[in-house]
């Protein structure tokens, strides 16, 4: 058994709440239910009578379920088109039981929360804060600012628990009325309140950056417009500090707005935010601001829907803590499994609370799966593939895609431990171009590639392919021949006469396996790694003795007498085994050229990846696909696929590839090369994966294979990669093209880097490359 470390971050599911959006009540039920989720500070409002908004909105909060509030056609329809968010507790709700049995929570709540405190002994401490109940008249022009701000509980009778005697119980609270006439106090925000347990304890997440708009301040609207109310209610769920300040009823605001402005002042500065205090606004112009709000230094940000289009406001991942374990990596029916304990958990952890789900999100520090290379644990973040990731990993329900790699696995809040089955990556690779349309499965030259890799050891085992000369020795022997070590060293260390900038003494740095650091790499020092790996079989070239002819017998069939396989009679071959010397010949995988001229310019391409991304650390990849339609259409293949999870707001990269050896390519063959990448790429969900095209062969493009390969760029869209032996050799990819080019530097970091290269170099140069003199 292998050991990994498991960062561990716990969170609470994220409800996306589907409702009317002018249906007050249902606006202030949801409200009164967050309160009492602890993380319901951070679920959204998703109006269904604004369908594309309100979608636009669960994309942006990545909500874990979504749930309608009341039993209107609109809103469970809404709730049922997310068929990728599971339920984890089915049809029951977020409350489960009633007469005659108790009711329970199905997510973690404000019981959890206080039980928690007093198991650590905070209790005291929390009693000591000066914890506030506000109450107020529910005909007061504030109330729904009060019940966003302050907080209510959903009645008993309504829900069949009673949060506000829990409340009571564990926090002692001071009850103070508010006026439906007076001024708001000045420091009702001073003290917690029912609205700040739901947000208790709560951090942002590393995983997910801040968006460019993440200013505190106030929200200028009206308590009378249900629109106001949501809208305030999501720039605060995602973790906005934001007062509401009602235009029609601003004498009660007179003591409030300067408090809040000196408290976001103070949160600026904490923040290290060069900007200040911001007013959020749908309608209000800056004459009406500036009524509002005087001389207050204030930032604009005017409200929209395109707000949420993953650039402006980022709400973050939300979570307790993250905890460090160790899992046990083994093997169930061939699939690495890595299980793990689920300590040190920050909520109550009790058996009373085995109904309450919460998410892990897990991280892997490390390779999990040890360059395992036909399974995966860090899925990309297409949510619409959740399913298929649970059935494959745990449970259908259990699984939630997330940031950069991280899986969230749904858990109740007994759990003590979980375990994750790594998914087979021929089968991730079959959903994903399901996703356009096309059913995948390994081609049989795929199959004979992977069996190369697998014999070079990986990847990076075969560096040696990066040399002109030993691809020159392949090409130059074929199957039935054989040839001396003295021809070989020849051909690995001279120059090739189609490619004389091509030397051996360019990769005397190059690393094939472990050596001195100070000593050059050799031609005797690279063959006798290709013969220890398999590439050459060791044998004898003998005459028979019978029919006279020679043939080559492998090392393992030397022996006094050897079995002639040209005629079949046996000889005795004493005296041509001390007379002559080894002889090689390339191993049986290699055996068919086609399969060959295939798989090095696969490999060096793969290889180029691996070794020079340096965000590749979760990249998957398979060799060799082919793709056939689900409906009509032509069946096609694709040379590699190599697929890297980021965050949703930068898409999951995905790089389809067509490699070629080094001799001519026939127009009409490249033309529909390159039409089969274009067509599949453009198949493939934009709004999930940002598709690259990358186009590698083994010598210099022609003007024509150019001038083919730039139609799969756009106006404004680079995605076509080319590369040629200028690239796949050196180690850097651009060592050599940055001399040529003047590129700023000889590395890329992603494959929009390669892209921009590409454009530089073939489609913007006076006269393209392979067209120089």
């Amino acid at each position: 058994m292998d050991t990994v470390r498991v960062d561990v971050s716990y969170r609470p599911l994220r409800i996306g709440w589907a409702l009317a959006g002018q249906d007050v009540e249902a606006c202030r039920h949801a409200a009164r239910l967050n309160h009492a989720l602890w993380g319901g500070r951070f679920n959204p409002l998703l109006p269904v009578d604004r369908p594309n908004h309100a979608r636009q909105l669960a994309e942006s909060f990545r909500v874990d379920v979504v749930l309608p509030i009341g039993t209107a056609a609109e809103t469970v329809a809404f709730a049922e088109d997310f068929r990728y968010l599971h339920s984890p507790f089915h049809d029951e709700g977020v409350f489960v039981g009633g007469p005659p049995w108790e009711t329970k929570a199905n997510v973690l709540d404000v019981h959890n929360l206080f039980s928690y405190a007093y198991q650590k002994r905070e209790e005291r401490e929390l009693r000591r804060s000066g914890v506030r109940h506000y109450t107020w008249s529910q005909d007061d022009p504030l109330a729904d600012m009060f019940l966003m701000h302050l907080g209510e509980y959903p009645s008993a009778d309504q829900i069949g628990i009673d949060y506000q005697r829990i409340f009571y119980d564990a926090a002692g609270p001071k009850e103070t009325a508010l006026g439906s006439a007076a001024p708001v106090p000045a420091g009702i925000f001073s003290r917690p309140t029912i609205a700040y347990f739901s947000r208790h304890g709560l951090e942002r997440h590393y995983s997910v950056p801040a968006g460019g708009l993440d200013l505190p301040g106030f929200y200028l609207g009206s308590l009378a417009d249900p629109i106001d109310f949501v809208t305030c209610w999501n720039l605060r769920a995602a973790d906005i500090p934001l007062l509401f300040v009602d235009g029609a009823n601003l004498a009660r605001y007179e003591q409030l707005i300067s408090a809040w402005y000196k408290r976001m002042r103070i949160l600026i500065e904490q923040r290290r935010l060069a900007r200040h205090v911001a007013v959020w606004f749908r309608d209000h112009d800056t004459a009406r601001v500036r009524q509002v709000f005087g001389e207050l230094k204030l930032s604009h940000c005017r409200v929209s829907d395109d707000l949420w289009n993953g650039l402006n406001v980022v709400p973050p991942m939300m979570h307790f803590d993250t905890v460090s374990t160790l899992g046990i990596v083994t093997r169930e029916h061939e699939h690495p499994r890595v299980s793990f304990a689920l300590n040190a958990k920050p909520f109550a952890g009790d058996v009373w609370f085995h109904t309450q789900h919460l998410v892990a999100s897990v991280n892997f520090l490390g390779d999990p799966l040890f360059n395992e290379e036909l399974h995966t644990l860090e899925p990309p973040h297409i949510p619409e593939l959740n399913e298929f990731f649970g059935r494959s990993m745990r449970t259908y329900d259990t699984i939630r895609v997330e940031s950069d790699g991280a899986v969230g696995i749904v858990i109740d809040a007994a759990d003590s431990d979980a375990s994750l089955t790594a998914i087979p990556t021929r089968e991730l690779f079959n959903r994903v171009f399901g996703l356009a349309g096309y059913a995948a499965a390994p081609s049989s030259s795929g199959l004979l590639t992977r069996q190369i890799m697998s014999m070079m050891g990986g990847l990076q085992g075969g560096r040696a392919f990066k040399i002109a000369g030993v691809r020159r020795l392949l090409r130059a022997h074929g199957p039935a021949a054989h040839f001396s070590r003295s021809k070989a060293l020849q051909l690995i260390g001279s120059k090739d006469p189609d490619n004389p900038a091509a030397r051996f003494s360019d990769h005397k740095r190059l690393f094939i396996e472990q050596r001195p650091i100070a000593e050059d790499l050799t031609p005797a020092a690279v063959f006798a790694y290709l013969v220890e790996k398999g590439v050459f079989r060791i044998g004898r070239s003998l005459i028979c003795a019978h029919c006279g002819l020679r043939s080559w017998t492998p090392v393992e069939g030397l022996n006094r007498e050897v079995h002639c396989e040209l005629c079949g009679r046996s000889h005795d071959v004493t005296r041509q085994l001390v007379a002559n010397d080894w002889d090689y010949r390339r191993s049986g995988i290699l055996g068919v050229e086609k399969n060959l001229r295939g798989a090095i310019p696969v490999l060096l391409t793969l290889q180029q990846l691996d070794a020079n991304m340096s965000n590749l650390n979760h990249a998957v990849h398979s060799i060799s696909l082919d793709l056939t339609p689900t409906a009509p259409g032509a069946p096609c293949e694709i040379d590699f696929v190599w697929m890297i999870p980021r965050p949703p707001r930068r898409r999951t990269a995905i790089i389809l590839g067509e490699c070629k050896d080094r001799g001519p390519i026939r127009r009409e063959e490249f033309e529909r090369d390159v039409e089969t990448l274009r067509r599949v790429a453009d198949a493939l969900p934009r709004n999930r994966l940002k598709t690259f095209l990358l186009l590698s062969k083994l010598s210099p493009f022609t003007p024509s294979e150019i001038d083919i390969a730039r139609r799969l760029n756009g106006e404004h869209e680079h995605r076509a990669i080319l590369l040629t032996d200028r690239e796949l050799e050196p180690y850097y990819t651009y060592e050599r093209t940055k001399l040529e080019f003047g590129l700023d530097r000889k590395y890329a970091s992603a494959p929009e880097d390669m892209a921009s290269v590409t454009h530089k170099i073939y489609f913007q140069a006076a006269v393209p490359p392979a067209a120089a003199p």
